[in-house]
């Protein structure tokens, strides 16, 4: 519960802190990092970047915010296709 609470806090206060983040993916971003790549203001990938969240074939939900920003980043109708 600590390390959730602590990569919840991480994870928003990069969302929202004052200045602007970029993730710069050149690989895969999977699971926890997509969340974190989700969680900064942009995000620049390379032709070998794969994004995904493995967990949810596990029958797991993302834990560090990943079901809340995908929708707002992509919408919804994609985020639930993309998360089935």
């Amino acid at each position: 519960e600590h390390f959730m609470r602590s990569g919840h806090d991480l994870f928003n206060g990069i969302e929202s802190g004052g200045k602007p983040t970029v993730a710069a993916v050149n690989g895969p971003a999977l699971g926890g990092g997509l969340e974190l790549a989700m969680a900064c203001n942009a995000r620049i990938g390379s032709k070998a970047s794969i994004y995904g969240l493995p967990e949810l074939k596990l029958g797991l939900i993302p834990g560090l915010g990943g079901t809340q920003r995908l929708p707002r980043l992509i919408g919804v109708a994609a985020a639930t296709k993309a998360m089935l």
